[in-house]
């Protein structure tokens, strides 16, 4: 009897043992049931063609029956393979093929190889894809260790989401994601796809995907040197993002497929902690700032700022993040990098306050210096702008390579203009002789003078535009040169159209005339503030492009005083031009006001022709002295004068003849006149003289209405607003 029960017992622990076995995967007596497996190959898309193969397997990965094969039916990456008879729900997908390409936008250039382990119990429609394939060594690492495939799986989900801080879509099986369900699990797929295939060769991510598998299967994470090569990878990928996003919709658009592609960067973890996403602000979430503008004088100086944020902020982008300055397709970069005199800026956030610490001021101008706070993924969430007292002491950048094609370009029509204009002149001063005026409107030292000068206006004034936006510190040397060409329009043309110094978007019309003397207040506004801020140095126009552009004080003191001249008002005009003579920058030289090598010469503009010789009797001047010492004593001369101080006048006068070896008239004004024919008729100032003092008709011969030129024929007609001079 005792015997018996111990036989039952053995016989109940016997059979408790066969129940216990029967939970597990590989013992579990599954009934043959056939699955209508479908699903998509996406790395992007497999290409129609590319073939795929389903393994039938128990829970433990051993392998069950056959293998089934078929091919993928079009460029989306669908594939059928009807309906089959597993004896267990779980499979081994193997896909091979070539693939659409969304980090280049093509088609792969050599074929690929994906992977997945799947239960067909949950869902028979199944996704081939990047995540699958590392999942893959990972499922059967942990199965290998006794867990259950649908432990393995969860398991393995759960740990490489993680890996790329992407746990938050975990709960729903990567074999369920796919690029063109427009969901945030479909934009995590093209993130982590487009990072492991970024800069790489289908060769070379297949290595590296090998390299990623096997870390992964072995551990559930990465190794560290892989996590440097992500955050590598994913910082040069980040300012491409737009590109790929771009090329998944068009290459679907092709395939004739609208699909909807989440922006990208919110699927990386770009601050490394540990969560993709968390770095930008949500919908009515904003940054505030205790103090958002702050004055800084020229001496320095450091300040702090508390910060209100739900997220972390960054004084610096940790990537990507869109430019600080942008002006569209126009924009330049005004400034030579090596003599960038921003002053040093040094910031930095702790417990929420912002510190700021500003140098001392190197710039002779105020500078507006913003710093830009930028949350996680480069987005500027908040600004401080600083205001920077300029030291007067200070420099100024240097003209960058951009810009200063720009500026050559200008001084290229500057030089077409001046010498046309000068050959108009030379046209005046012979025209007794000659009878060559009155000049017609289609002429074509009229047409080229008139149109260069407004070229040269168009390509200032984008440079002063542009300027503006940015550091602001060319703004008086654009306004000088600006009132040298509109001071030559004037004495040739009279009223003409004028744009205070804002760009035209039409460089060559457009505007109607207006009156001389608004123009001349506003260009001697302009010009006074311009001698404040120049250097008071030695001017050197023709050393290149900076040495044209940076001209000094005394260019501007010129000017000036030609529009005082011209408006009649001697003393203040010979006030200016006392301080240019005695200054000392330049020296009354015997050589001819047309050599370069003149020491006289203060401000000129060269033709790249200079050195052909011209033999007729009017000349081109290819070197054309717009300013010299020697204008400056005869105006000198001409101001005393006209103020009554006829030794004055003399003595000015005779320092000039000596110094060329001239004789002239004892007569002031007349002596004056032919000094000025002798020794600068090329200076294109010779007929200005002539019309302030009332000396241009009986001079040159002509009636009172061509004292102005005609507007050119093609002004007339492409600007609606222009009207012709009288006479003509």
């Amino acid at each position: 009897m005792v015997k018996l029960r111990y036989n039952i017992l053995a016989l109940a622990l016997s059979g408790l043992a066969m129940v216990s076995c029967s939970t597990s995967d590989s013992d579990e007596v599954f009934t043959p049931q056939n699955y209508n497996v479908t699903g998509k190959v996406e790395k992007g898309p497999f290409v129609s063609g590319s073939t795929i193969t389903i393994q039938p397997m128990d829970g433990k990965l051993q392998v069950l029956g056959s293998m089934f094969n078929t091919t993928i039916t079009d460029n989306v990456g669908n594939f059928t393979f009807g309906s089959k008879e597993f004896q267990a729900p779980f499979a081994e997908m193997m896909a091979t093929g070539y693939f659409f390409n969304e980090v280049k936008g093509s088609l792969s250039d050599g074929t690929l190889v994906l992977r997945a382990l799947v239960d067909l119990s949950d869902n028979s429609t199944v996704n081939v894809n990047i995540l699958t394939h590392l999942k893959y060594p990972r499922i059967k690492k942990l199965i290998e260790s006794g867990k259950s495939f649908k432990e393995a799986n969860t398991q393995a989900q759960k740990e490489l989401l993680e890996a790329f801080g992407l746990q938050k879509y975990a709960s729903k099986d990567a074999s369920q994601f796919s690029i063109v369900s427009g969901t945030d699990e479909s934009a995590a797929l093209i993130a982590v796809s487009s990072l492991l295939l970024y800069n790489r060769s289908e060769g070379q991510l297949t290595e590296y995907l090998s390299t990623l598998s096997q870390e992964f299967g072995n551990n559930g994470v990465f190794s560290a040197s892989t996590k440097v090569q992500f955050k590598k990878d994913r910082e040069e990928l980040a300012s491409k993002l737009n590109d790929v996003q771009t090329n998944v919709i068009s290459r679907y658009s092709d395939l004739g497929m609208n699909i909807e592609v989440k922006n990208l960067m919110a699927y990386f973890d770009w601050d490394d902690d540990g969560i993709a996403g968390n770095e930008s602000l949500k919908e009515g979430q904003s940054v505030t700032l205790e103090k958002t503008e702050i004055s800084v004088p020229k001496e320095g100086g450091t300040y702090s700022i508390a910060i209100n944020s739900p997220i972390p902020i960054y004084t610096a982008p940790i990537v990507g993040g869109p430019s600080d300055v942008v002006i569209g397709e126009n924009y330049i970069s005004l400034y030579d990098g090596e003599n960038d005199l921003s002053p040093t800026l040094e910031t930095n956030i702790s417990n929420s306050v912002l510190t700021i610490k500003v140098g001392k001021a190197t710039s002779k101008y105020e500078q507006s210096l913003p710093v830009n706070l930028y949350d996680g993924i480069g987005n500027i969430v908040a600004t401080v702008n600083l205001k920077i007292e300029g030291d007067k002491q200070g420099k100024i950048p240097l003209l960058g390579n951009k810009a200063q094609e720009v500026v050559a370009s200008m001084a290229n029509s500057l030089v077409t203009a001046y010498e046309n204009y000068n050959l108009i002149e030379q046209l005046y001063f012979y025209n007794k002789e000659y009878s060559k005026i009155p000049l017609s409107a289609s002429d074509s030292y009229i047409s080229k003078s008139w149109s260069n000068i407004f070229s040269a206006n168009y390509s200032l004034l984008k440079i002063k535009e542009i300027d503006k936006s940015q550091k602001c510190v060319y703004q008086e040397y654009c306004d000088v040169l600006y009132a040298m060409y509109y001071y030559t329009l004037i004495v040739g043309w009279g009223d003409v159209p004028y744009n205070y110094g804002k760009v035209w978007n039409d460089p060559f019309g457009g505007m109607a005339r207006v009156k001389t003397s608004t123009i001349f207040d506003d260009l001697k506004n302009k010009l006074t503030s311009a001698i404040d801020y120049l250097e008071e140095k030695k001017n050197v126009s023709t050393e290149g492009v900076n040495g044209l552009f940076f001209m000094s004080k005394d260019v501007a003191r010129i000017i000036l005083a030609n529009i005082h001249m011209y408006e009649g008002d001697w003393q203040s005009a010979s006030t200016l031009l006392a301080k240019v003579r005695e200054n000392g920058f330049y020296q009354l030289d015997g050589k001819d006001e047309n050599d370069k090598t003149n020491k006289g010469v203060i401000f000129a503009l060269v033709d790249p022709k200079y050195g052909i010789t011209r033999t007729v009797t009017i000349k081109q001047p290819l070197f054309i002295p717009i300013q010299s010492l020697t204008d400056v004593y005869l105006s000198s001369a001409e101001c005393e004068y006209h103020l009554g101080n006829s030794e004055s006048a003399k003595t000015l006068l005779s320092k000039v003849t000596s110094a060329k070896g001239i004789s002239v008239s004892s007569n002031v004004l007349t002596g004056i006149k032919e000094a000025r024919a002798k020794c600068l008729l090329y200076d294109s100032n010779y007929f200005a003289f002539l019309k302030r003092n009332n000396l241009a008709v009986s001079e040159c011969g002509i009636q009172e209405y061509q004292k102005l030129f005609p507007i050119p024929a093609h002004e007339l007609m492409t600007n609606s607003y222009m009207t012709q001079n009288p006479g003509y």
